[in-house]
């Protein structure tokens, strides 16, 4: 889909402090060769106060993403927030909380729980509530938040591709104007891959005890038990249309992307996400994504905002956000670059 008048105002994250892979390594808590095969040196860690639940991680996010873009809350006309995992509360609408704290109480505030592309996905979801002309504002803030605590999950363990870091990142979207325009989105589903993060798992009445969970084992029990004889072309395919889509829309070659934004994550076989987008590793989030750790969702709003932080990017670049998550659903976004982000 190729947009006109949208652009992104705002972006920012809240980081915890790291822990690096060689002290978790000493202390028994992830084995030398996964540390090596992965890359990822090191992930960020909230603490277990209230104070890093992560709806209020989100709330800061938040707050910092609209004051960036110059953004009055009262110009907000929905909140979505994306997240993987639990968010301090059961049965609770952490969407309205953040919601009420960043923009007032008025405001449509809906949770995504698309896994690891429901931010991306967002944008997306946004920008169409956004130019149906719902709602009186003229932006919308989308806010990601995940806190991986034991013992159900194992931040260095769970998944095989990659290792959990904490935090949260927010971005507004406006039909004003910002700091980079958003020439297209595309997303691409397949949603027989939704077995794959399943794997052998019944649909039991009630939560399972809190027991370390295995994403990998269920990956690979999904794909025995699916027995795809095209998984890895389904994959693929997946990956690229989105990329494909979005580019052609925006009329953007893809020698032209400046730097690319994806998820943290390592197949460590060779053939990794850079490869299949056509973008040289350099050229992408992977530097920055391997300090924090895979954010759940949050990993293209940090990494775009790292990226205008630091002064990688300048005006006329085109950036290529990307992202993928268990459903399976890939989001992919270009935006061109118009000026320095708000101080």
């Amino acid at each position: 889909m190729r947009w006109d008048n949208l652009f992104v105002s705002g972006v920012a994250a809240w980081v915890p402090p790291l822990t690096s892979g060689a002290d978790a390594v000493a202390a028994c808590l992830l084995d030398a060769d996964r540390y090596t095969l992965r890359g990822i040196r090191s992930v960020a860690v909230a603490s277990d106060s209230e104070d890093d639940a992560p709806p209020r991680m989100a709330v800061r996010a938040a707050r910092e993403a609209l004051r960036r873009g110059g953004t009055d809350p009262a110009d907000v006309a929905l909140l979505l927030h994306a997240t993987l995992w639990f968010q301090g509360v059961d049965m609770w609408p952490e969407a309205s909380f953040i919601a009420n704290e960043t923009v007032g109480r008025q405001v449509p505030a809906y949770s995504i729980a698309q896994r690891c592309n429901g931010g991306m996905g967002s944008v997306e979801l946004a920008a169409t509530y956004l130019t149906a002309g719902l709602g009186t504002g003229t932006a919308a803030l989308i806010t990601t938040a995940d806190r991986f605590a034991g013992p159900r999950v194992d931040r260095w363990n769970s998944v095989d591709v990659t290792m959990y870091g904490d935090g949260a990142s927010a971005l507004v979207l406006s039909t004003q104007d910002g700091f980079a325009r958003v020439l297209a989105t595309a997303t691409a589903a397949d949603n027989s891959l939704e077995i794959l993060a399943r794997g052998a798992e019944p649909l039991r009445p009630h939560p399972p005890e809190p027991t370390p969970i295995d994403l990998g084992q269920r990956t690979r029990d999904g794909a025995r038990i699916a027995a795809f004889d095209d998984l890895t072309h389904r994959y693929i395919d997946l990956l690229v249309s989105a990329k494909n889509q979005a580019l052609a829309d925006s009329k953007t070659a893809v020698e032209n992307i400046a730097w690319a934004v994806i998820p943290v994550s390592r197949r460590g076989s060779g053939h990794e996400l850079h490869d299949l987008l056509e973008v040289p590793d350099e050229r992408t989030s992977w530097g920055y994504g391997r300090t924090t750790g895979h954010l759940g969702a949050g990993d293209q709003f940090a990494g775009l905002a790292q990226l205008i932080e630091t002064g990688a990017v300048s005006r006329g670049d085109r950036v290529l956000l990307y992202g993928g998550g268990a459903g399976y659903t890939c989001t992919a976004a270009v935006v061109e670059i118009q000026g320095p982000l708000g101080a």
